[in-house]
């Protein structure tokens, strides 16, 4: 997972597309996690949500090579 993306001639690092993909699917699952009543299960809240941005932005890195970010 090295190297960069051009868009329009800019060159953008990979790990920022894919922390972007990875925060906007963060907040979908937090508003998801929410409705269902996950977080009365954890006594941080916060610390769940850092968690699981990590997990998402690890399996994204993970599969980076499959989608096509990759030299």
């Amino acid at each position: 997972m090295t190297g960069e993306i051009a868009i329009y001639g800019v060159f953008v690092p990979t790990l920022l597309i894919l922390g972007i993909a990875a925060s906007l699917v963060t907040m979908a699952l937090m508003r998801l996690f929410n409705l269902v009543g996950v977080y009365r299960l954890f006594a941080y809240r916060a610390l769940v949500d850092l968690c699981l941005f990590i997990l998402v932005l690890g399996f994204f890195a993970w599969l980076s090579p499959i989608i096509g970010f990759h030299q």
